[in-house]
Formats: structure tokens, sequence, C-alpha cells
């Protein structure tokens, strides 16, 4: 039998009540001749409202039984899903316009077609990229490649992988963040999945993975991990199939737990044999150290937080180790043996020293510029791509540069001289000076427009280039030094960190207090880092801590 159909049509379905349709009425010949004429003197009248009057004159005469079931068939020739109707383009442009708890609680309950709408991951992109959210994609890559039944935030270190096995047990210390908060707020029903259990292979930059294989003594070893899936993905394939809105979901959370003070502590105990003064970590869940015993340890920090895994100790320095910073290749570490050295990941071996005549309290880098500081009140900066040869010095400080922080040719200064200073590098000279602290300024953060600063006179003060002044004052701030601290305008956040042993967390855009974070230490908290999931500290005790906001969230790690 030949197949009529036509792919390239389509149609609505007759609505009830029209000719053919579910309530039509067997009609004799002369009474549809007078239905149709009283259609067609329906047709030819001009005038709507005359339409509308003679409507409502045959209505009239319709018995009640049959006028209520007429009155259901007109309702449902009333009603159109306009957004069923639209191409789904269209239709996610207008579910976009409402409100994220409209979309969820209510479009998406109106009709299957409206919750396939609702649903579409290009209207969950779009709703996820307006609010300025990013997506780690190398790490968002890497985890899809699991296998079915790992829980992305219970990736761990494995050790038979890279053959080390220092890992550090975890400190009896809450779970619960709210018996840690001074003043703990309301917290809002939690409405993910808790976080599941599982084990699988910890995500690792792909030169850090050369790196280990290059240490490994069995060429066998060294081809089976290369073989491994530690290697970070590279984004050359067809696009990733990433769940907005799943990770649109995850996103807010995270947001309300920053808000209300939702998160979980983690501290290892002794991770060096003396005071830690410096820290960082970086996407690929390495943690770098400095300390008091002349070393630097570099760490793996797994995505769950309850494992801490000893990659490396790097020694050299007969000081403590007070500064350092590190990208994917390249470490510089500052110390009070007055030397700054340079230090090669892929190898772990030092490849330059530098020399000031007084301890390194503070240093910087980016892809031009290195910048230390130092007791003896300089600032010396060394072009990078001279490979450290072609150096100058900045004078301008009365005493010692507590603090240097540099954004492409801007360097900003802090001294206990109480001022802060800011430099063209470029033109090697002083732009602006700062003066507000009444007494030495400990610490900066600077990004670009705005100065953070903290003091031992116990205040923050948060400085705009553009006006060239204070801007905020945020007055007894610790009830000590404040010696770390840090700030996010995306995020609208400021960290701290203080000799008090608290770490607070305030909104930039006002100052307020959001939470007093306590117990996190036993002594002096010396550094401090954060990104959108985790504060990261070191302390005069010893001890590293995590203050975890993601801990209820197995993809909070790919959010950036």
């Amino acid at each position: 039998m030949t197949d009529l159909s036509d792919e390239g049509f389509d149609d609505w379905p007759a609505a009830p009540g029209r000719i053919g349709g579910a309530w039509d009425l067997p009609l004799t010949a002369s009474e549809r001749q007078a239905m149709e004429a009283l259609a067609q003197t329906l047709r030819i009248t001009a005038n709507p409202l005359g339409r509308t009057q003679l409507a409502m004159l045959l209505l009239g005469q319709v018995p009640a039984d049959l006028l209520k079931t007429a009155v259901i068939h007109l309702r449902q020739l009333l009603r159109r899903d306009f957004v069923g109707m639209l191409p789904m383009e269209v239709a996610t442009r207008i579910l976009e316009l409402l409100p994220i708890r409209d979309i969820v609680r209510s479009a998406s309950l109106v009709s299957r077609q409206w919750r396939a709408v609702a649903t579409q991951a290009c209207l969950w992109r779009r709703l996820y990229l307006r609010r300025g959210w990013r997506v780690d994609a190398d790490r968002w890559a890497f985890y899809s490649s699991l296998p079915r039944g790992i829980c992305p935030a219970r990736v761990m270190l494995d050790s038979s992988v890279l053959h080390v096995s220092n890992a550090i047990s975890l400190a009896n210390t809450p779970k619960d963040m709210s018996a840690l908060l001074e003043h703990p707020p309301e917290t809002p029903r939690q409405t993910l999945d808790s976080v599941l259990g599982g084990m699988g292979k910890v995500y690792m930059p792909q030169r850090v993975l050369r790196q280990r294989q290059f240490m490994s003594s069995s060429s066998s070893e060294a081809s089976s991990r290369s073989s491994s899936p530690l290697s970070s993905p590279r984004l050359r394939g067809p696009a990733l199939a990433i769940d907005w809105r799943m990770l649109y979901a995850e996103y807010a959370q995270l947001e309300a737990n920053w808000r209300f003070g939702r998160c979980r502590v983690d501290r290892w105990e002794a991770a060096h044999s003396e005071s830690i003064y410096c820290l960082q970590f970086d996407r690929h869940n390495r943690l770098f150290s400095g300390s008091r015993d002349a070393t630097v340890k570099v760490w793996h920090l797994a995505d769950a937080a309850s494992h801490i895994t000893q990659l490396a100790t790097l020694r050299g320095h007969t000081g403590s180790v007070l500064t350092l910073q590190a990208d994917e290749a390249t470490l510089v570490t500052g110390s009070s043996d007055a030397t700054v050295r340079v230090w090669d990941l892929l190898t772990y071996t030092q490849t330059h020293c530098l020399h000031h005549a007084d301890a390194v309290l503070s240093l910087r880098f980016n892809d031009k510029w290195l910048v230390t500081a130092c007791k003896d009140r300089l600032v010396r900066v060394w072009r990078r791509n001279t490979n450290y040869s072609d150096m100058f010095e900045l004078r301008g400080h009365a005493v010692a540069v507590n603090a240097v922080h540099i954004h492409g040719d801007t360097l900003v200064s802090a001294s206990g001289d109480r001022s802060i200073k800011v430099w063209d590098l470029e033109r090697r000279s002083c732009e602006l000076t700062l003066v507000d602290h009444v007494r030495g300024v400990a610490c900066l953060d600077f990004d670009g427009r705005f100065i953070v600063s903290g003091s031992s006179d116990r205040s923050i003060r948060i400085w705009s280039l553009e006006s060239r002044r204070c801007e905020r004052t945020i007055h007894n701030a610790h009830s000590d030094l404040v010696r770390t601290i840090m700030f996010d305008r995306a995020m609208d956040i400021v960290v701290s960190g203080s000799y008090d042993e608290s770490i607070k967390i305030w909104r930039f855009s006002t100052g307020a207090l959001l939470h007093k974070i306590k117990n996190v230490h036993t002594s002096r908290v010396f550094k401090l880092m954060f990104d959108r999931s985790r504060i990261v500290s070191c302390s005069h005790d010893r001890s590293i801590s995590i203050i975890d906001f993601a801990a209820n969230l197995p993809h909070a790690r790919m959010l950036v």
C-alpha cells in the first residue's frame, strides 16, 4: 500500500465544536442549511460587537443541559498553549524572563510541553552564564570520564598510581560548622542530595603527572601511569555534555552556604614541625606550604577535603620560609635567610637563587615581573624573560615592606610605616601613596581597581584607585593585628585572619560581618586563601585548616 504521509507538513487536530468535531449532532438537511445560513450571517457581520450580540442571542435559545456542554467546549477553544506552539528557542527565551522559582515550581508543572522547555539545557546554560558563573571545563571533562557510580566529590588520591603514601590523618574536629559559628544564623533546608561515597583517581595537571612519571624508577611503572586516566583532558573534541540545570542548582546552593555559614572544618595537625607562615592552593588541588622549619611542602588536597597527601618536600632555604607563590610549572619562595629561590615543579629542583640584604617578607609574580619585598625597606623587581638578570629597586618606604601585590604593570606595596604605595613598574615610579592606617600595614590584596588592607591597628580598609581614597573602613575588625586578607568582588566577600586566632568573613560592598569562624586554629593565623568553595589557612599552631562550604555538593570544585 502506498504511504501518502507528508513529513514536511503538520497540522493541529480538529478543535472540539468545529465541523467534524467531538460534539457534532445529527441534523436534517433543512436544519443544516439553517445553521450554515446563521454561520454565514456571523461571518458577514463586520462589527465584532454585532457578531457577539448575535452569538449571545443564539446561546440564549440553547437548553441549559446543552449550554453546559457548549461552555466546556468553548473553554477548550479559548485555551492556547502558546509555549508549546512556539519554536523551542523562542519558548526558552520567554521562560528565561521568569524568576528561577517560577521556572522550577510553576512552569515545569503546567504540562509536559512546558516541562520540556523548562528543562532545556540551552535555557539553564543562559541562566547560569547570566549570573556570571563559569565552569572548569577541564575538570568537568575529567570527571565525566569516571566510571558510573564514582562521585566527583569523593575522588581521592590513588597512592598506587603516584607512589606516595605520606598521608596525614584528620584531627577530631567538628563536622558541622554551626557548632563553630559564634552566632549561627538560620540555615535553609538542604535541597540537594548528600555527598555520595566512592573512590576514584585524582585530578592533576598533565605537567605534574609527567613529573611523577619522571621520578619513577621503573619504565614499566611510567608506562602504566602514562596510560592512566589521570591525564588532564584537552578540550579539542566535541562540546562537553554539561548538565547546566544541575550545575545551576549546586552553584545556588554554594552561594547559600556562604550566606548562611553552612560549612565543615577539617584540620591537619603538625603539617610541619614548626609554624606555617605561608600557603597557596590551585585549581589542580595542589597545596604549597612554607614553614619556620625551612622547608616547603607540596601536598595533594582531595576534593572531598578528607585526605591530604604529601607529594614532595623542598629543601634549600636555611631560614624560615615566609612567602611563596606558584603557577603550574614554577614555584618561588622567599625566606628569612635573605634569599628568593625559584623551583621547577616538573622536577622539584631549584633553578635560581636571588638575594636580598635582609629577610624577604613578601613576593608576587606574573608572566612579566617578579617582585620581592624585604625587611631592608626595598622592593626589588626582576624581569622574568631575562632569566632574572635584569633587576631594579624601588625605594620609598621608611621601614620594612610587609606585603606586595601585582596586577599587570601596577604594583602595590604595604609597609610598617603605615603607608600603601602604588607603583608603575614600566616607569619605575610611585604614582600614589595612601595613608589612613594609624599603625603599620601588615597585609593587602589587590585586583587592579581596589585594594583591601589589614593593619596592626586592628582595622580593615578598602581603597579605590579610581577615587584615590579609602572607601570603607571596618574599625576593630579583629581584637588583634590583622595578619592576612583576601577578597573577591564577584563573590562580594572579604576574608581576614588575625593574631586573635579567628577567621572572619565580611561583605565587600558594605563591610558587614557575615560570619566569625572560631576554633579553626589554636594560635595566630598567618595566611589564608579562598576560592568559590573553601578557605584554606595556616597558623602558628603548625596546622593547615580547610573551611569547606561545598561538603554537600558533589560538583562544587568545577564551579569557578
